[in-house]
């Protein structure tokens, strides 16, 4: 026996297999709702195909934005900003860099460093206090418990944002105090006043802190730190060695200029990010349906073949990338004027020229930047950062990719598709669960009138016996 749901689709109704009939009527229901559910897997297949076509559309909205931001960045004004380099001739003793918001003056300077600035220093021996106290460094106290050990005392200054000093314990027994700040403070440097008498000074190890000594092209110069700002106008200077048995180190300032380097990395940037969109919406155009499907693979293939948005948005892209900017002079006023196209003229044209993507020609690249970086600025940015080639390409690839633009139209767009699917889908499982109760009733039905028959025919039987005896 099975059960079954009711004409209600609620109430269980006793269902007998084939008990009178000996067919398998559990057997037979299945395969007569399976004929019924053809239509609700089609509907089910149709939307599965819509949401993921919607995410195959979302992921080129995303790739397209992150074109446009990799335009976006052709035109920064940081990017076009004039920059100065510096160099020294030997950097693990004397680095160098240009001030922020400031210029330098070009050329080469001559440095010479005598000495290194440092902190005064002065050196204790330790024996933990008996009784609580304070010690007082440079007019500021640091408490210290009774039976405090030379770990705690270390962590207390330490600690402590208004102090004048850093601690060190060399060993268990030996605290080394130095000044925070470097230069020279005079004789009376590290005041310490005990009110523990934890503390022994050591007063041979006292050191006097030091200003940094120097020389530029000859003329003296005095810090009271290492990091030098007022020996070579605009530049900053980090002194790391004494020069006094090399001779002096060469410090060279560039002329302001824009950083090609840069300019290049994002150039290449663009064109890979620019590539891979290309690659990744031309393979979903070319796709082909499968015949017969057999899996959700099979089935989603080909379902942007040559779709016409798709195929509109990747011609207005490779227009935009040969059209010429408007008021720029001849031989710098598109990007093919960089280098960057489909490729070399060629009796032999590649899949990747005919699928649309880019190719830098770097030899190309590199002259235009070095003979004429404010022809490729007003090429990329525009003149005065107005207009430009990055603005008007930004507008196609915008259009495209924006809330409410061509792409997140067809997204949006097929929500509604969806509800009616999925409404009609449910109407439908409420008709299939009817049917499939009214089955049920009607085999069960005939089981119940077959048995009923077989029962009287056995009566009928025993009673034509009993006469006959």
């Amino acid at each position: 026996m099975a059960t079954t749901s009711s004409s209600t689709a609620t109430t269980p109704l006793l269902n007998i297999g084939g008990l009178a009939s000996g067919l398998d009527t559990n057997s037979i229901i299945d395969q007569l709702m399976a004929v019924e559910r053809q239509p609700r897997t089609k509907l089910n297949t149709q939307a599965s195909l819509i949401g993921a076509r919607q995410s195959v559309l979302a992921d080129f909205q995303s790739r397209l934005r992150a074109v446009e931001a990799a335009a976006q960045d052709l035109r920064s004004v940081t990017l076009w900003s004039q920059q100065q380099s510096v160099a020294t001739s030997d950097p693990t003793r004397l680095s160098a860099a240009i001030v922020a918001g400031s210029g330098a003056g070009v050329g080469g300077y001559q440095v010479e460093v005598s000495q290194l600035a440092n902190a005064a220093q002065r050196t204790y021996a330790f024996g933990s206090p008996a009784s609580a106290g304070t010690i007082t460094i440079d007019g500021h106290d640091t408490a210290v418990a009774a039976g405090a050990s030379i770990s705690d005392l270390v962590s207390a200054i330490n600690s402590d944002p208004r102090a004048t000093v850093y601690a060190a314990a060399t060993d268990s027994g030996t605290l080394v105090l130095s000044s925070r700040a470097t230069g020279d403070t005079g004789s009376g440097f590290i005041a310490v006043t005990d009110g523990t008498g934890s503390l022994t000074e050591d007063t041979s190890k006292a050191k006097q802190g030091r200003d940094a000594l120097f020389t530029v092209d000859g003329v003296a110069g005095r810090a009271s730190t290492n990091d030098v700002t007022n020996a070579i106008a605009g530049v900053r200077l980090t002194l790391r060695g004494v020069t006094t048995t090399s001779g002096p180190l060469t410090v060279t300032v560039g002329a302001p200029s824009v950083d090609t380097d840069a300019v290049k990395q994002k150039l290449q940037a663009f064109v890979d990010v620019y590539n891979s969109t290309v690659d990744a919406i031309r393979a979903r155009l070319d796709e082909r349906s499968v015949p017969n499907p057999q899996t959700v693979a099979d089935q989603q293939a080909g379902m942007l073949n040559g779709d016409t948005t798709l195929t509109a948005i990747l011609s207005q892209m490779r227009q935009a990338i040969y059209t010429p900017v408007r008021g720029l002079p001849d031989g710098m006023s598109s990007l093919a004027d960089l280098g960057v196209s489909t490729g070399s003229a060629s009796s032999t044209i590649s899949r990747d020229a005919l699928a649309g993507k880019l190719t830098i020609d770097t030899t190309k690249l590199g002259d235009a930047l070095a003979n004429d970086p404010s022809g490729v600025r007003d090429l990329l940015a525009g003149p005065a950062n107005v207009g430009g080639w990055t603005r008007a390409f930004e507008r196609i690839v915008h259009d495209a990719d924006t809330t409410s633009g061509t792409l997140d139209a067809q997204i949006t767009g097929a929500d509604a598709e969806l509800k009616r699917l999925q409404q009609a889908m449910a109407d439908m499982d409420d008709r299939l669960s009817l049917k499939e109760t009214s089955l049920r009733a009607q085999f069960t039905a005939m089981e119940t009138a077959l048995q009923q028959s077989k029962t009287q025919g056995d009566w009928l039987s025993g009673q034509l016996a009993a006469l006959g005896n």
